[in-house]
């Protein structure tokens, strides 16, 4: 369907289904995973995080693959409509046989690691290609993404309090979402990859130019310093809410938690999105970075459960800011032609490589000094990060740099 034959109404609707959707199935994948691993006997707690671990490895090898593909296909919709196939059957090889040793259980975590970020990324390049036509801010769509996911979380909640909560009933439910994501896929116009033909196809030509970007690989090191802090605790976080090691909640009262956390993102990104939208890029970053510091802080403070649902508010406020501004901005500071490969960079080092460190990080440190003070160090450590980019950040804007570096050939 092209763009013109698409009202700018019908545009936004499409995109925002597709948003509200397969935000539940992103929900489902990114808190029950470790959940789900830490089940099983014969896996410890540092093996979830080294699990974890190399999961976010084979996402960050597969967004780089996916993003050079999307780039040289002919249509980016092609290539994520199959990625959304491929998040619904990772899914199912994770639901439905009875893992009982880690052979099996591995390969299924690993199938739907390929699947996992690339999706996102992918989902998100499309959006922001499109987004001047449908009248509309990139944050007042992507807002529907955290809507889906809260009512998800809202849905556990009620499960947990009748039926019972379950991982395999949470992946079902992810299967069901990715695969009802394909209807209002199915209806985008057509993006193409504009890098189809061209001699900007990828390759070393391409990630050289990408490398050569001041702004984006100073944002690609501060996202991968302040995600190896916040993965640590991600992993750990649902873990820590319903096990006896932690708060001992249960999956019932934990949706409950994300439902808190994931409505406030959602209204951040719906009604507060003018005022994100007048704030410094630079500003963004040093916010996030203290939203962060501060939802840690809380979770190793807390004395009981009811204090404990303050850090959702905070884990709101950073992925608020994070979905809200940093998609377009990457947009903004690469060619047309690497958009999908600029999005996989930053995605890689926030969902990629900075989790991947920081799921092992966690796991060391958890075996060494327990839960509750995995969260206290990783805020001192998130802290530190946001105070040095700040300066960082800062000196890049006095300096006022040109965007590239100079090149130089080798050849």
């Amino acid at each position: 369907m092209k763009k013109q034959e698409l009202s700018s109404q019908k545009l936004a609707l499409y995109i925002r289904l597709m948003f509200f959707i397969f935000g539940g199935a992103i929900f489902i994948g990114h808190n029950y995973i470790p959940i789900y691993i830490r089940e099983f006997e014969f896996i410890s707690d540092f093996m979830v995080g080294a699990i974890m671990s190399l999961g976010f490895l084979i996402t960050t090898v597969a967004q780089i693959a996916f993003g050079k593909i999307a780039d040289r296909s002919k249509t980016k919709n092609r290539v994520f409509k199959f990625l959304l196939i491929g998040y619904a059957a990772g899914m199912l090889f994770l639901a439905i046989p009875r893992h009982n040793s880690w052979l099996t259980l591995l390969p299924a975590v690993f199938l739907f690691y390929i699947f996992f970020s690339p999706t996102v990324m992918l989902m998100d390049t499309i959006v922001v290609e499109n987004v001047e036509y449908t009248g509309m801010s990139f944050g007042k769509l992507k807002c529907f993404g955290p809507a889906g996911a809260c009512s998800i979380a809202f849905v556990t909640f009620i499960l947990g309090l009748t039926v019972g909560m379950t991982t395999r009933l949470a992946f079902l439910m992810a299967i069901v979402c990715a695969s009802l994501a394909l209807l209002p896929s199915r209806m985008l116009p057509p993006t193409k990859g504009h890098a189809r033909g061209t001699s900007k196809a990828g390759g070393k030509a391409a990630f050289k130019e990408i490398l050569r970007n001041r702004r984006l690989m100073l944002l690609s090191a501060f996202m991968f310093v302040l995600f190896i802090g916040i993965s640590a605790t991600n992993v750990y976080w649902g873990v820590y809410y319903v096990s006896e090691d932690g708060i001992n909640a249960g999956l019932g009262l934990l949706g409950m938690s994300m439902m808190i956390g994931i409505g406030f993102e959602t209204a951040i990104m719906l009604y507060g999105n003018r005022h994100v939208q007048t704030l410094g890029i630079h500003s963004v970053f040093t916010l996030m970075g203290i939203s962060a510091f501060s939802r840690s802080l809380i979770v190793f403070l807390a004395p009981n459960i009811y204090v404990i649902q303050l850090s959702a508010i905070c884990g709101a406020f950073t992925f608020a800011l994070l979905w809200s501004r940093i998609p377009p901005y990457i947009n903004e500071i690469v060619p047309k032609e690497m958009r999908a490969t600029g999005q996989a960079v930053w995605s890689i080092m926030a969902f990629g490589i900075g989790p991947m460190l920081g799921s092992i990080l966690g796991g060391a440190v958890v075996g060494n000094v327990g839960m509750r003070n995995l969260f206290g160090l990783m805020s001192a450590m998130i802290l530190a990060t946001t105070v040095v980019f700040f300066f960082l950040f800062k000196r890049q804007r006095n300096l006022n740099l040109p965007d590239t570096l100079p090149l130089y050939d080798d050849d």
